[in-house]
Protein backbone atom coordinates (compact mmCIF):
# COMPACT_ATOMS: atom_id res chain seq x y z
CA UNK A 1 0.00 0.00 0.00
CA UNK A 2 1.51 3.35 -1.11
CA UNK A 3 0.68 6.71 1.14
CA UNK A 4 1.37 10.15 0.48
CA UNK A 5 2.30 12.47 3.52
CA UNK A 6 1.81 16.18 3.34
CA UNK A 7 2.97 18.17 6.30
CA UNK A 8 2.83 21.67 7.22
CA UNK A 9 1.84 23.69 4.45
CA UNK A 10 0.99 26.79 6.36
CA UNK A 11 -1.75 28.17 3.99
CA UNK A 12 -2.22 31.98 4.45
CA UNK A 13 -5.07 34.25 2.70
CA UNK A 14 -4.59 34.12 -1.11
CA UNK A 15 -1.66 36.09 -2.41
CA UNK A 16 -0.19 36.30 1.69
CA UNK A 17 2.98 35.45 1.68
CA UNK A 18 5.25 33.89 4.78
CA UNK A 19 8.48 33.92 5.99
CA UNK A 20 8.59 35.72 2.44
CA UNK A 21 7.75 32.32 0.80
CA UNK A 22 4.23 31.75 -0.78
CA UNK A 23 2.95 28.73 0.46
CA UNK A 24 0.10 28.35 -1.54
CA UNK A 25 2.37 28.11 -4.39
CA UNK A 26 4.42 25.51 -2.82
CA UNK A 27 1.74 23.69 -1.78
CA UNK A 28 0.27 23.61 -5.28
CA UNK A 29 3.71 22.05 -7.14
CA UNK A 30 3.43 19.49 -4.22
CA UNK A 31 0.06 18.61 -5.56
CA UNK A 32 1.35 18.97 -8.98
CA UNK A 33 4.02 16.23 -8.35
CA UNK A 34 2.26 14.04 -6.37
CA UNK A 35 -0.55 13.72 -9.29
CA UNK A 36 2.04 13.28 -11.99
CA UNK A 37 4.36 10.72 -10.19
CA UNK A 38 2.32 9.02 -7.32
CA UNK A 39 -0.92 9.07 -8.48
CA UNK A 40 -1.19 5.31 -7.76
CA UNK A 41 -1.40 5.90 -3.67
CA UNK A 42 -3.78 4.70 -1.85
CA UNK A 43 -4.46 7.85 0.29
CA UNK A 44 -3.20 11.35 0.61
CA UNK A 45 -2.40 12.15 4.86
CA UNK A 46 -2.04 15.91 5.41
CA UNK A 47 -0.61 15.91 9.21
CA UNK A 48 -1.41 19.41 10.52
CA UNK A 49 -0.90 23.08 10.61
CA UNK A 50 -2.68 23.53 7.85
CA UNK A 51 -3.15 26.81 8.02
CA UNK A 52 -0.65 29.57 9.68
CA UNK A 53 -2.99 31.04 11.56
CA UNK A 54 -6.24 29.20 11.21
CA UNK A 55 -8.55 31.60 8.77
CA UNK A 56 -11.59 30.61 6.93
CA UNK A 57 -9.96 32.26 4.10
CA UNK A 58 -6.59 29.40 4.06
CA UNK A 59 -8.73 26.68 4.53
CA UNK A 60 -10.99 27.70 1.51
CA UNK A 61 -7.78 27.64 -0.59
CA UNK A 62 -6.42 24.40 0.82
CA UNK A 63 -9.72 22.79 -0.52
CA UNK A 64 -9.06 24.47 -3.73
CA UNK A 65 -5.28 23.35 -3.78
CA UNK A 66 -5.99 19.83 -3.27
CA UNK A 67 -8.77 19.47 -5.52
CA UNK A 68 -6.68 17.69 -8.20
CA UNK A 69 -5.39 15.13 -6.18
CA UNK A 70 -6.89 11.58 -7.17
CA UNK A 71 -6.63 9.74 -4.12
CA UNK A 72 -8.54 10.25 -0.87
CA UNK A 73 -7.70 12.76 1.64
CA UNK A 74 -7.48 12.85 5.14
CA UNK A 75 -6.83 15.94 6.89
CA UNK A 76 -5.23 16.44 10.66
CA UNK A 77 -4.89 19.26 12.68
CA UNK A 78 -1.72 21.01 14.45
CA UNK A 79 -1.11 23.65 16.78
CA UNK A 80 -1.44 26.85 14.22
CA UNK A 81 -5.02 25.25 13.12
CA UNK A 82 -8.22 26.63 14.11
CA UNK A 83 -10.88 23.22 14.44
CA UNK A 84 -14.14 25.72 14.05
CA UNK A 85 -12.49 27.76 11.08
CA UNK A 86 -11.44 24.19 9.94
CA UNK A 87 -14.51 22.49 10.11
CA UNK A 88 -16.49 25.21 9.05
CA UNK A 89 -15.24 25.00 5.44
CA UNK A 90 -14.38 21.06 5.65
CA UNK A 91 -17.67 20.17 6.82
CA UNK A 92 -17.51 16.84 5.69
CA UNK A 93 -14.32 15.46 7.68
CA UNK A 94 -14.84 12.94 10.06
CA UNK A 95 -15.23 13.75 13.73
CA UNK A 96 -14.98 11.70 16.81
CA UNK A 97 -18.11 11.78 19.31
CA UNK A 98 -16.70 14.51 20.83
CA UNK A 99 -15.98 16.44 17.96
CA UNK A 100 -12.17 16.02 17.70
CA UNK A 101 -10.96 15.37 13.81
CA UNK A 102 -9.84 12.04 14.90
CA UNK A 103 -10.81 9.35 12.64
CA UNK A 104 -9.89 5.33 11.43
CA UNK A 105 -9.70 3.97 8.00
CA UNK A 106 -9.50 -0.07 7.77
CA UNK A 107 -7.10 -1.01 5.31
CA UNK A 108 -6.20 -4.74 3.54
CA UNK A 109 -2.73 -4.37 5.70
CA UNK A 110 -3.89 -2.72 8.96
CA UNK A 111 -5.62 -0.09 10.79
CA UNK A 112 -4.62 3.09 10.21
CA UNK A 113 -5.59 6.16 12.99
CA UNK A 114 -5.69 9.41 12.58
CA UNK A 115 -5.04 12.11 15.70
CA UNK A 116 -6.19 15.64 16.69
CA UNK A 117 -3.44 17.10 19.17
CA UNK A 118 -4.57 20.76 18.41
CA UNK A 119 -5.36 22.33 22.00
CA UNK A 120 -5.77 25.73 22.04
CA UNK A 121 -3.45 27.54 24.92
CA UNK A 122 -0.73 25.07 24.73
CA UNK A 123 1.44 27.06 23.98
CA UNK A 124 2.69 25.04 20.83
CA UNK A 125 2.01 21.61 22.33
CA UNK A 126 -0.21 19.13 21.52
CA UNK A 127 -2.74 17.19 23.97
CA UNK A 128 -4.48 13.85 24.08
CA UNK A 129 -7.44 14.73 26.91
CA UNK A 130 -8.75 12.06 27.93
CA UNK A 131 -11.66 11.96 25.49
CA UNK A 132 -9.22 11.79 23.07
CA UNK A 133 -7.45 9.10 24.67
CA UNK A 134 -10.92 6.74 25.43
CA UNK A 135 -11.36 6.88 21.77
CA UNK A 136 -8.51 5.46 21.09
CA UNK A 137 -8.64 3.33 23.44
CA UNK A 138 -11.73 2.03 22.31
CA UNK A 139 -10.43 1.99 18.54
CA UNK A 140 -7.21 -0.34 19.59
CA UNK A 141 -9.35 -2.77 21.26
CA UNK A 142 -11.48 -3.32 18.46
CA UNK A 143 -8.37 -4.78 16.68
CA UNK A 144 -6.30 -6.95 18.62
CA UNK A 145 -3.30 -8.24 17.51
CA UNK A 146 -3.98 -6.55 13.84
CA UNK A 147 -1.27 -3.51 12.85
CA UNK A 148 -1.75 -0.16 13.47
CA UNK A 149 -0.34 2.95 11.94
CA UNK A 150 -0.53 6.38 13.62
CA UNK A 151 -0.65 9.67 11.84
CA UNK A 152 -0.46 12.71 14.30
CA UNK A 153 0.87 16.14 14.56
CA UNK A 154 3.15 16.73 17.48
CA UNK A 155 5.74 13.86 18.52
CA UNK A 156 5.29 12.43 21.60
CA UNK A 157 8.70 12.60 23.04
CA UNK A 158 11.71 14.31 22.22
CA UNK A 159 13.77 14.20 18.46
CA UNK A 160 17.06 15.60 20.07
CA UNK A 161 16.38 19.58 18.99
CA UNK A 162 15.71 21.87 22.01
CA UNK A 163 13.66 24.12 20.04
CA UNK A 164 11.08 21.55 20.31
CA UNK A 165 11.57 20.52 24.23
CA UNK A 166 8.15 21.97 25.17
CA UNK A 167 6.04 21.66 22.34
CA UNK A 168 5.77 18.45 21.80
CA UNK A 169 2.54 16.06 23.09
CA UNK A 170 1.94 17.17 26.52
CA UNK A 171 1.78 14.10 29.22
CA UNK A 172 3.03 11.62 26.50
CA UNK A 173 3.21 8.51 29.09
CA UNK A 174 -0.83 7.90 28.68
CA UNK A 175 -1.10 8.48 25.00
CA UNK A 176 2.40 5.55 24.81
CA UNK A 177 1.60 3.34 27.17
CA UNK A 178 -1.95 3.11 26.05
CA UNK A 179 -0.50 2.30 22.54
CA UNK A 180 2.17 -0.16 24.29
CA UNK A 181 -0.33 -2.50 25.81
CA UNK A 182 -2.44 -2.67 22.04
CA UNK A 183 0.95 -4.42 21.16
CA UNK A 184 0.95 -3.62 17.41
CA UNK A 185 1.01 -0.53 16.46
CA UNK A 186 4.22 -0.67 14.15
CA UNK A 187 5.02 3.14 13.19
CA UNK A 188 3.90 6.98 14.13
CA UNK A 189 3.87 9.46 11.55
CA UNK A 190 4.03 12.94 12.27
CA UNK A 191 4.69 16.68 11.26
CA UNK A 192 5.24 19.78 12.95
CA UNK A 193 9.14 19.81 13.30
CA UNK A 194 9.64 21.03 10.05
CA UNK A 195 12.80 18.38 10.02
CA UNK A 196 13.52 15.05 8.34
CA UNK A 197 14.31 12.78 11.26
CA UNK A 198 13.31 8.57 11.63
CA UNK A 199 14.41 6.82 14.91
CA UNK A 200 12.58 4.41 17.49
CA UNK A 201 11.50 5.07 20.95
CA UNK A 202 11.22 2.05 22.45
CA UNK A 203 9.22 -0.21 20.83
CA UNK A 204 7.73 2.07 18.00
CA UNK A 205 9.75 3.74 15.10
CA UNK A 206 8.91 7.10 13.92
CA UNK A 207 9.16 9.48 11.12
CA UNK A 208 8.73 13.16 9.98
CA UNK A 209 9.67 15.43 7.22
CA UNK A 210 10.21 19.06 5.85
CA UNK A 211 7.01 20.60 5.84
CA UNK A 212 5.80 22.00 1.73
CA UNK A 213 6.71 25.44 3.24
CA UNK A 214 9.36 26.59 5.21
CA UNK A 215 11.79 24.50 6.81
CA UNK A 216 14.70 24.47 9.95
CA UNK A 217 18.31 24.25 10.18
CA UNK A 218 19.39 21.41 12.11
CA UNK A 219 20.35 23.11 15.55
CA UNK A 220 20.34 20.73 18.41
CA UNK A 221 20.96 22.82 21.47
CA UNK A 222 19.99 26.41 19.53
CA UNK A 223 16.53 27.42 21.40
CA UNK A 224 16.14 29.77 18.60
CA UNK A 225 16.16 27.81 15.23
CA UNK A 226 16.14 29.49 12.13
CA UNK A 227 13.96 28.61 9.24
CA UNK A 228 15.06 28.68 5.84
CA UNK A 229 13.57 28.03 2.38
CA UNK A 230 15.81 25.19 1.64
CA UNK A 231 13.83 22.14 -0.59
CA UNK A 232 10.45 21.02 0.42
CA UNK A 233 9.53 16.81 0.39
CA UNK A 234 6.71 14.83 0.92
CA UNK A 235 6.86 11.69 1.64
CA UNK A 236 6.11 8.42 0.46
CA UNK A 237 4.92 5.88 2.26
CA UNK A 238 5.28 1.77 1.55
CA UNK A 239 3.22 -0.35 3.91
CA UNK A 240 4.43 -4.00 3.29
CA UNK A 241 3.86 -7.03 5.42
CA UNK A 242 5.35 -6.31 8.54
CA UNK A 243 7.96 -3.69 6.61
CA UNK A 244 7.58 0.19 6.85
CA UNK A 245 9.27 2.08 4.23
CA UNK A 246 9.04 5.61 4.59
CA UNK A 247 10.82 7.86 1.25
CA UNK A 248 10.65 11.91 1.21
CA UNK A 249 10.47 12.91 -2.79
CA UNK A 250 11.80 16.71 -2.71
CA UNK A 251 9.52 18.40 -5.40
CA UNK A 252 10.90 21.76 -5.97
CA UNK A 253 14.01 21.72 -7.90
CA UNK A 254 15.11 18.56 -10.00
CA UNK A 255 18.81 17.73 -9.44
CA UNK A 256 21.07 16.87 -12.05
CA UNK A 257 20.63 13.23 -13.21
CA UNK A 258 23.74 11.69 -14.53
CA UNK A 259 24.18 7.66 -16.47
CA UNK A 260 25.33 5.21 -13.54
CA UNK A 261 27.32 3.52 -16.06
CA UNK A 262 28.64 5.89 -18.36
CA UNK A 263 28.81 8.99 -15.50
CA UNK A 264 26.91 11.09 -18.78
CA UNK A 265 24.47 13.57 -17.84
CA UNK A 266 21.12 13.00 -18.82
CA UNK A 267 18.10 15.18 -19.95
CA UNK A 268 17.03 17.45 -16.77
CA UNK A 269 13.55 16.64 -15.97
CA UNK A 270 10.53 19.18 -17.16
CA UNK A 271 9.99 21.61 -15.07
CA UNK A 272 6.14 23.16 -14.44
CA UNK A 273 5.82 27.02 -14.98
CA UNK A 274 4.56 26.88 -11.70
CA UNK A 275 7.55 25.27 -10.59
CA UNK A 276 9.56 27.85 -12.56
CA UNK A 277 7.38 30.62 -11.06
CA UNK A 278 9.16 29.55 -7.50
CA UNK A 279 12.77 29.17 -8.43
CA UNK A 280 12.72 32.52 -9.51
Amino acid sequence: MKIIQITDPHLVAPGGRLYDLDPAARLARCIESIAAEHGDAALCVVTGDLADRGTPEAYALLREILRPLPMPVRLLLGNHDDRSAFRAVFPEVQVDPAGFVQSVLDVPAARLLFLDTLERGAHGAGVLCPARLGWIAARLAEVPGRPVYVFMHHPPRSIGVRHFRRMLLAAPDDFLDLVHRHGSVRHLFFGHVHLPVSGRWGPFSFSAMRGTCQHIDLELDDPDVAFAEGSPSYGVILLEGEDVIVHLRDFLAPEPRFDAMTGRRLKAPAVSNLARAILS
